[in-house]
């Protein structure tokens, strides 16, 4: 399988803005697509189906081919190396025939003018049809990268023939070999010599680079065509009339296809063999060597399999490319492979239960965006409860996480707490460290990161891995004022989209929030250039996903719409007949006009958003609720008002202080909004920065809110 081939092809699509960056999810879904590719000199077409209606639309590609005189160039470039030929006639082109075409002075991918895009869809440039086309022709490249070249104006047969005439001229004109020279090399004595004892050579079977290689080599049959004609049998499943019958069906093959079905079951007898799993028939004892249960082969296969790819490998993936899981029966199969991912050493990781990679290449250069919530700002310290600390802790590292600010060192980001490192070390290895609630380390100590950077409400951190073993962090702060609210927002759909992908497996069991940031990471996500908000901001109903937060932080499917992120239970409207307005007007009377209207309009307001007993002091009203009425309700009533920032919170604090008052009982429940109360200045920035209302501008304003209010006070 030249993957090569189809790798480059796509990069060189999107490099060269031929077509635009595709998400995974996207290039799966463009591989799925209904198609009939051709290739010809200069041009792939497609018809790719649309809907099912029938219709079809035409997606092309144009390329200006190289011509007679290049591809001569390019022969005896080939013809020069010697491996290189020897690849070729046997069928496989390997990624060192770029290299070749580059000294030959050419680009095995056209650059510059010569090159077309056209779609009878109508639009100018990468539709879906162009997306389909650019996948399928990859996978196409990969079964058979001879269609590149046929496209850029060199069939299979040509180029085979020029690369044999060019090397029948080299050997012409360097002469025949003596025959005192090929002596040592026939004589049977030496023939098949080694100083090596050939049971000491370590086999492992594997597939092949060129599937049927052998088969391809040795060509077509040499038969007439009545006699390249076979005929079997099988059972095929047909249902009729609302039932179920095994009927016998016959099929017509060729014996080139019959011949490959031969030679693939030899070909897995040897493997097997050559494993040990099978005796051979000639000898009665076993192999030498231990015999390895297919859970530990399997593992040993996925570590090779992750360390030669450098990255994340899905195990579907495994059912292929490992040996010993192709060899297993399909119904236990991806079971097994499951479980030998699960048992995998460190520093190996199982990311989300479908993904394999190594902590070290999955960790380095991650970046994550982290905005300080405020209970975060009002404790000094990080919560557990953001994606970078979950990221870190389910990929297998333990706090505390040394950390760099501004170039210098931190002692550490998270406290030394021998309690606090077990908690967490217990809930990361359980899978739920996702549900974690409050600050980190020992609340008696001042947050390094808190300290070197003094952070506000509303400014955000990134979180850059610098070094993996020993884990250490670089810290950078950016202010509020400087934060682009829009930068996440490609990022933050491509996240939502996958996300809503995998829950849709199993919409009423869904996805944990720690499966869900395992996803994004072994997604490629959490990298320069794709750094989303955290999980349980991600835009789910802006990319059409009806999805809503379960119990325990889990996002599961909503049949009936997503629910809203505003925290708070409404409860049945709490009457007391009017005494309590009464008694408050009164407690404002010794205050100025100005200020009595304003604590009665915010009064009202509050009221309206909370409408439960404010004097109860089992069911007092939740923080959350009342930081949301603060940050997105009130900077709107101020603004209508024509209100100042300190002038609205102290209308807010005569309210809370007149509930105490008359019921002193509530000054343990109110005295976190009294608080919340003197935080001038974050709340001045969000009445300065309030945009027209029921616009995009005010929706995201909006959303900012729910930030600096963190998981723990909106889920």
């Amino acid at each position: 399988m030249a993957d090569w081939l189809s790798e480059r092809w796509l990069t060189y699509l999107q490099r060269e803005l031929l077509l635009l960056p595709m998400t995974p999810g996207q290039q799966k879904s463009a591989g799925r697509g209904d198609a009939r590719l051709e290739f010809a000199r200069g041009a792939i077409t497609a018809q790719v189906g649309v809907g099912r209606s029938g219709t079809t639309a035409t997606a092309t590609m144009k390329f200006k081919p190289l011509g007679q005189r290049e591809w001569r160039r390019i022969e005896e470039a080939i013809a020069r190396d010697p491996e290189a030929a020897r690849r070729l006639l046997s069928g496989s082109l390997g990624p060192e025939l770029e290299d070749l075409v580059n000294q030959a002075g050419f680009s095995l991918f056209p650059r510059g003018h010569g090159r077309q895009f056209r779609c009878t869809c109508g639009e100018r440039w990468g539709c879906r049809h162009q997306r389909v086309l650019a996948v399928r022709a990859a996978q196409s490249f990969a079964a058979n990268p001879f269609l590149w070249l046929q496209v850029l104006g060199r069939g299979r047969e040509e180029l085979l023939a020029g690369v044999r005439a060019n090397l029948a001229d080299q050997a012409g004109a360097a002469g025949h070999m003596p025959a005192a020279a090929l002596a040592p090399l026939l004589d049977p004595d030496r023939f098949l010599e080694t100083e090596t004892d050939p049971s000491s050579i370590p086999v492992r079977p594997g597939d092949a680079a060129v599937p049927d290689a052998l088969l391809k080599v040795l060509g077509p049959l040499p038969l007439d065509p009545h006699l390249n004609r076979t005929r079997r049998y099988e059972v095929v499943r047909v249902t009729r009339w609302g039932s179920t019958f095994h009927v016998h069906q016959a099929v017509e093959e060729t014996a080139e296809q019959v011949l490959a079905r031969y030679y693939s079951a030899i070909s897995a007898g040897a493997a097997a063999l050559a494993r040990g799993e099978r005796t051979p028939v000639y000898r009665d004892e076993p192999l030498p060597g231990r015999r390895l249960p297919p859970r530990e082969r399997i593992a040993g296969e996925i570590m090779a399999l992750v360390d030669e790819r450098g990255g994340c490998v899905e195990l579907e993936e495994v059912l292929t490319s490992c040996p010993t899981a192709a060899a297993l029966p399909d119904d236990t199969a991806y079971q097994t492979v499951q479980d030998a991912a699960a048992h995998l050493p460190d520093p190996y990781l199982l990311l989300a239960g479908h993904y394999a990679a190594r902590r070290d290449t999955l960790l380095a250069g991650a970046t994550f965006r982290h905005v300080i919530t405020w209970p975060e700002w009002q404790a000094r310290r990080l919560s557990p409860s953001g994606d970078w600390f979950l990221a870190l802790t389910l990929a297998g590292c333990r706090p505390p996480f040394a950390v760099e600010v501004d170039g210098g060192h931190a002692a550490r980001t998270v406290g030394g707490a021998a309690a606090d490192r077990t908690r967490l070390a217990a809930e990361g290895a359980a899978g739920g460290a996702a549900g974690g609630s409050g600050v980190l380390g020992d609340p008696a100590r001042p947050d390094p990161a808190f300290a070197a950077l003094r952070p506000e409400v509303g400014d955000e951190l990134r979180l850059t891995v610098v070094q993996v073993e020993p884990l250490r962090l670089s810290v950078q702060l950016h202010r509020r004022a400087g934060r682009d609210l829009l930068d996440p927002l490609p990022a933050d759909q491509a996240a939502a989209r996958i996300v809503a992908t995998k829950v849709s497996v199993d919409p009423y069991r869904g996805l944990s929030e720690a499966e869900a940031i395992q996803l994004l990471l072994a997604e490629g996500f959490y990298r320069p250039g794709r750094v989303p908000d955290p999980v349980w901001l991600l835009p789910f109903p802006a990319v059409g996903e009806a999805l809503r937060w379960g119990p325990d932080r889990r996002l599961v499917a909503s049949y009936w719409g997503r629910a809203s992120l505003q925290p708070g239970i409404t409860h049945d409207h709490w009457r007391d007949g009017g005494q309590l307005a009464a008694g408050f007007a009164r407690f404002l009377a010794e205050f100025p006009p100005r200020e009595q209207r304003a604590a009665s309009v915010l009064a009202e307001a509050w009221a309206e958003r909370w409408p439960g007993n404010p004097l109860d002091p089992l069911r007092p009203p939740p923080l959350g609720a009342f930081l949301h009425f603060l940050l997105n309700r009130v900077p709107v009533i101020a603004r209508q008002a024509k209100l100042s920032a300190e002038g609205t919170l102290q209308a807010m604090r005569l309210r809370f202080r007149y509930l105490v008052q008359v019921s002193p009982a509530m000054a343990a429940a109110y005295a976190p909004f009294l608080a919340a109360c003197e935080a001038v200045e974050p709340f001045r920035h969000r009445l300065e920065t309030l945009p027209p209302l029921h616009t995009p501008e005010f929706q995201l304003w909006e959303m900012e809110g729910f930030r600096w209010l963190g998981p723990e006070l909106s889920l």
